[in-house]
């Protein structure tokens, strides 16, 4: 229970402020828990978590778009030009944007700030969530795959300690590239 209340506010933090993605959270979920279904319903309340984020997010664009901006860069690792390139991913094609960009290491936060200049809340919710649960869930098959199929013989222990190996590269590697 703990777990799934931790990936609600994770994923709410996360779609706010927070410079972390929940991801890590749901693959160490998935790497000690065998059960597929409380494996998804993990993801589902994470994304649950991801939308009210989203929303206050894209409510509070609505108000005082400026303000939001200045918020967003406040946060670590959120450059102007990740504003820039949503921007202009937004005003290309606003849909493809929703759907592509939360697959590809832009802040899903972003999004939903820029949003309301170019569509209304429901089709950001509708285009923007699946993008993302789609990822969340892949990245936790994945982890449930190599802990409970390709390293099943490991100790917990070892798996992670590979689980953080991974996590540790994989923000070494975001993180050069969009430093703090």
């Amino acid at each position: 229970m703990v777990m799934m209340i931790a990936s609600f506010i994770w994923g709410f933090s996360e779609a706010t402020f927070f410079f972390i993605i929940p991801d890590m959270l749901l693959s160490y979920y998935a790497l000690k828990n065998d059960n597929l279904k409380n494996i998804f319903l993990i993801n589902i309340i994470c994304i649950t978590g991801a939308a009210i984020g989203g929303t206050v997010i894209f409510i509070m664009s609505t108000v005082n778009h400026a303000n939001v901006v200045d918020f967003m860069l406040s946060v670590p690792a959120i450059h102007t030009y990740m504003l820039d390139h949503v921007e202009a991913e937004m005003s290309a094609n606003t849909f493809l944007a929703l759907v592509t960009g939360p697959l590809f290491g832009v802040p899903y936060k972003l999004f939903a700030a820029f949003a309301p200049l170019y569509t209304n809340i429901f089709i950001f919710i509708l285009f923007s969530i699946p993008a993302r649960l789609i990822r969340f869930i892949i990245v936790s098959l994945m982890a449930y795959y190599f802990s409970h199929k390709i390293f099943k013989n490991l100790s917990l222990k070892v798996k992670t300690l590979i689980w953080l190996f991974v996590w540790m590269v994989v923000y070494i590697i975001y993180f050069s590239i969009h430093p703090f």
